[in-house]
């Protein structure tokens, strides 16, 4: 017969379940694929937030950067409105030296290329003044800005102070710059307006020294989008604004913000940040080059993608081909187990030997043919074919010679089928049975042919005979355990319970009847599903049935019970038809072992246990939620290698398994691999659970002792530190015992403060009587005093100052040593007197400076709002034509009328009032709980009282000055103090524009001044 194996080869494999092989590497592939995916995942998630931190930090950078130049900004255009003030107040005594030495101070004052014309037109436009015409001929030019928006402001009075105009190419000096004007009147009317020309470059060159990257950028612009100067491509911009689409973003109601444009000027996307310039109409924007900022990175995640994604593909190719492999291995393993079913099938037909025998017409009878295994079997010759010598008969047992030739005769009379079974001896005597199996057919000569097979059935008698014992020792052994047996009825679905399965419930037996549905009805529903699935498994692939499950008793109570049983009988379709079991109680076991488990997973240890692969097999819940081990994959699907931080602290921590299988047991410190990705240390401790089993299974007890390893690494670094700090302390530091008795620490510069000539390791250990008498004597009383906490400053013999601060180094409530620290202040001793002066008094006048001033009026402020006082009133005062003072009896006398001033002030105030220097002459006076009527009538008070006082001024005889008031009264909806002295500032403007020597209430009518 010929087997064609290249006829639906498929179908003939594929008839076959899957053998664990095959499952073990699906459920591999299927995992090497979740891992690849969960990687790539994380990888990405990685990449994304790496460019998120990027650009926080780049906004981060861009905002703080717009905000700082903002702040330049600002206080580079307060100088330039003080200067011009001066410059205005100059010009307005008429005097044109004065004025050409004032410009000419002004250019000195500041760096080189910063302004690039000082002019001055007068109430027509015309140019009347201009640092560029120093020559008669250029002079003789007429140029008029009556056309340029920073007259047209002024000469309709739009604007009050200085007005920031656009860039113009001016018409004198043929260049690009930024026009900073103010109005000039004169008895109160326009007279003109004074222009100062700031270089764009000059703020351009300074933008450029800020940022380093080539295509970063700085723009500073008016509110209503002019470009004022830009860092890069200046020459471009000039004259032009930003679109309207980027003025929107700088919304009035905020002072800063970001936004990200590609530039018009040269095409670059940037992330911008933008900043109002405090108390001026003007916005500074930073912009950071994105494709700059993000290069770098981008690039290095390209290459890590790549990297990956090569690393990933060979994987995968690993993972196909090993599948492909074990696919071929799977295919020859069925075709071997084809070969071997077919063999069987030969074999059980020919089980022992075969033979025919014959019986003559006459009578006689032969054996036509045997095969070698017949007379093997009868323990005889394979040549004895003579059956009249009797030799297979002399091997048969006497007993069962009677009935073998019985079945002989009877199957010959009736030719039939010829079946018995009979004993023989063995070649050594020993008795073995035999069974034997003929079927006859009739010959043409009359004989009767015989075609059949003897086997040993030895075997099958011994186990039909242990099978027989078993089931007594069974019937003996369940009376002995006390389980019970059942029988399940498949088809009927009857069951018979042993009066053993109903006492163990708490019922009589036979109480009632049993059957399948009140079996499933008596099951815990927590356990019905489970156990249904479980009998379904087991009816339909033949999975072993053994569940543990809860029972209802007889007083509504549950019992754990186990359940076995198998199916004894199917039907020629294969569904059972019968099934037999046994119950046992495990109730008390249960409970042990869950009180077992409550004591595991409540201690504080985690606890696991490894196989001899190191897999685990068992995981305490504190260990299972420490390493997030899933415990539906154990035993056996985590292995401890994922525990540890990586392959070479596996290797090495399996050397421990010698001194385990050696000693029973092991203790050891290791660290572990978190879920969170951080290293924890333990204290592990193995021990085999059977002592005698080398390379068992082991339990890993293990104590988190991450904190307390990495406190005494910290202590130890400390300490270092600590020594080392000790060492190079700016400071002498001196440290005893808690009685003072010994020197415990010092430093060099101790040894150097107290000028001893002795080595810092040399004091250490010395006694402090013997350490007195080295110390000066200032220095030695306070350590004879013993340790006492505080600070006292001595003077040393050479002059120097040490200020000695003792304090109590103690442990909670006891006292572990004393510490001396000394400070070299002999330095600071001479500053702090000229410091505590100079941090808040004017140098000249003794008087609080600008600073201080607004520290008491935004306390003022405070109070106002808080209700502690119901009013308050601020005036600002200048001294009327002061400069000439200064130019015509110089800054001695100026500086006696600054002094007399501020003394006939000083009789008009009260205790609760304050007067400070803001700068130059300006003062102001707060009036604390003081209306503006009242603030008002007390500014004209101080007004007449200056002008009616003659000053004298040593040789220069008498001097007669007047002053200039402005009031305003303080609101409770102020916003700061830098607010209030703006408007009383205007006030006083108004009273200097307006003829001087005068007081003005501020009121809204009038006009701010522009910052």
């Amino acid at each position: 017969m010929v087997f064609d194996m290249r006829a639906k080869p498929f179908r003939l494999l594929n008839a076959e379940p899957l053998t664990q092989t095959a499952v073990a590497v699906w459920v591999g592939l299927c995992c090497v694929l979740l891992a690849t995916v969960a990687y790539w995942t994380v990888l990405v998630d990685s990449h994304r937030t790496q460019r998120n931190f990027t650009e926080a930090q780049s906004w981060l950078r861009v905002g703080q950067m717009s905000h700082a130049v903002s702040v330049q900004v600002q206080t580079l255009l307060s100088g330039l409105d003080y200067t011009m003030r001066g410059l205005e107040s100059d010009f307005a005594d008429g005097e044109a030296d004065v004025f050409q030495h004032a410009v000419q101070t002004t250019f000195d004052a500041y760096p080189a290329g910063t302004f690039l014309q000082i002019a001055v037109a007068d109430e027509s436009g015309d140019i009347v003044y201009s640092n560029l015409q120093q020559d008669a001929q250029t002079r003789a030019a007429k140029v008029s800005i009556r056309d340029r928006e920073h007259f047209q402001v002024h000469a309709n009075r739009e604007t009050m102070g200085m007005f920031i105009g656009r860039p113009v190419q001016g018409r004198v000096s043929h260049k690009w710059t930024i026009q900073l004007s103010r109005a000039l009147y004169r008895q109160g009317r326009f007279s003109g307006v004074l222009v100062l020309s700031l270089s764009p470059d000059y703020i351009s060159g300074y933008f450029q020294s800020i940022f380093d990257g080539a295509k970063d950028v700085i723009l500073l612009l008016r509110t209503d989008g002019v470009y004022l100067a830009r860092s890069q491509g200046q020459d471009e911009v000039m004259g032009r604004s930003v679109s309207d689409v980027r003025v929107s973003q700088f919304a009035p109601a905020m002072e800063r913000g970001t936004y990200e444009a590609e530039s018009s000027v040269d095409g670059v996307l940037r992330m911008y940040a933008w900043s109002r310039v405090e108390g001026y109409p003007l916005i500074v924007s930073a912009g950071l080059d994105k494709k700059a900022i993000f290069e770098s990175l981008e690039e290095s995640l390209e290459r890590g993608l790549l990297r990956n994604g090569i690393g990933t593909a060979v994987l995968l190719l690993a993972v196909l081909l090993t599948l492909w492999l074990a696919r071929q291995r799977q295919l020859s393993e069925r075709m071997r187990l084809q070969g071997e079913r077919r063999f069987a099938r030969l074999a059980q037909e020919v089980p022992g030997g075969l033979f025919q025998f014959r019986i003559g017409a006459d009578g006689q009878f032969q054996f036509p043919f045997t095969s070698p295994g017949f007379f093997e079997l009868h323990g005889a010759r394979a040549d004895a074919v003579r059956f009249a010598d009797h030799e297979l008969l002399k091997r048969v047992h006497p007993e069962d010679l009677p009935a073998l030739a019985t079945s002989v005769q009877d199957s010959v009379g009736r030719k039939d089928v010829w079946e018995h079974k009979y004993r023989v001896y063995g070649p050594g005597g020993e008795l073995r049975w035999l069974h034997g199996h003929a079927r006859p057919q009739q010959e043409e000569d009359g004989s009767l042919l015989w075609h059949g097979y003897v086997h040993d059935v030895t075997q099958d008698q011994a186990i039909q005979e242990s099978i027989r014992h078993s089931e007594e020792r069974l019937r003996l052994t369940v009376g002995a355990v006390r389980d019970g047996l059942w029988e399940w009825d498949c088809r009927s679905g009857h069951v018979e319970w042993d009066a053993r399965c109903y006492q163990m419930l708490g019922f009589e037996p036979g109480q009632f009847p049993m059957n399948y549905d009140a079996f499933c009805a008596m099951v815990h529903p927590s356990d019905r599903a489970r156990v249904l699935a479980r009998l379904q498994r087991h009816a339909e692939a033949g999975a072993d049935f053994r569940v543990e499950m809860r029972l209802r008793g007889s007083a509504d109570s549950w019992l754990w019970v186990e359940s076995r049983g198998e199916i004894t009988q199917r039907d020629a379709d294969g569904k059972p038809v019968r099934m037999l079991g046994t119950h046992t109680d495990i109730q008390q076991r249960v409970e042990q072992s869950r009180l077992i488990k409550a004591l595991l997973d409540r201690g504080s240890a985690l606890i696991v246990m490894a196989g001899p692969q190191r897999e685990i097999l068992y995981a305490n819940e504190r260990a299972a939620q420490t390493f997030q081990i899933e415990t539906e994959r154990l035993p056996g699907g985590v292995n401890l290698r994922s525990l540890h931080v990586s392959d070479e602290s596996f290797e090495r921590f399996g050397q421990l398994y010698g001194q385990l299988n050696a000693r029973g047991t092991v203790r050891t410190e290791w660290i572990l691999r978190m879920p969170s990705g951080s290293d924890h240390w333990f204290d592990m401790q193995g021990s085999l659970l059977d002592p005698d089993e080398d390379d068992g299974r082991v339990i890993w007890t293990m104590i988190d002792t991450d904190a307390r390893r990495r406190a005494e690494t910290a202590l130890a670094e400390t300490q270092h530190r600590l020594e080392a700090i000790i060492d190079r302390f700016p400071a002498g530091i001196l440290v005893t015992d808690a009685q003072g008795r010994h020197v415990l620490a010092a430093n060099r510069m101790l040894a150097a403060a107290l000028q001893l000539d002795m080595a810092p390791a040399a004091l250490v250990g010395l006694g402090m009587p013997a350490l007195i008498q080295l110390l000066p004597a200032s220095v030695a009383d306070v350590l004879s005093a013993g340790p006492v906490a505080g600070r006292s400053l001595h003077a040393l013999p050479d002059g120097h100052y040490v200020e000695i601060e003792g304090m109590q180094l103690r442990d909670g409530d006891r006292s572990i040593g004393h510490c001396w620290v000394f400070h070299d202040a002999t330095e600071r001793q001479q500053r702090e007197s000229q410091l505590e002066t100079l941090a808040l008094t004017d140098a000249l006048t003794g008087i609080p400076n600008r600073r201080a001033f607004l520290e008491r009026l935004a306390m003022e402020l405070d109070h106002l709002r808080s209700g502690l006082v119901a009013h308050s009133t601020l005036i600002m005062l200048d001294i009327d034509h002061f400069k000439q003072v200064n130019d015509g009896y110089g800054h001695a006398v100026g500086d006696i009328v600054l002094k007399e001033l501020l003394a006939s002030v000083a009789q008009e105030m009260r205790r609760e009032d304050m007067v400070g220097r803001l700068g130059g002459e300006e003062f102001a006076v707060l009036l604390s709980d003081t209306n503006a009527e009242v603030g008002l009538r007390r500014a004209e008070s101080l007004r007449e009282a200056i002008a009616g006082q003659a000053i004298d001024a040593g040789k220069a005889g008498d001097l007669h000055i007047t002053i200039s008031l402005g009031v305003y009264e303080l609101q409770r909806s102020d916003a700061s103090a830098q607010g209030c002295l703006e408007r009383a500032d205007a006030a006083l403007y108004y009273s200097k524009r307006n003829g001087r020597n005068q007081s003005t209430l501020w009121s809204e009518r009038l006009p701010a001044i522009a910052r």
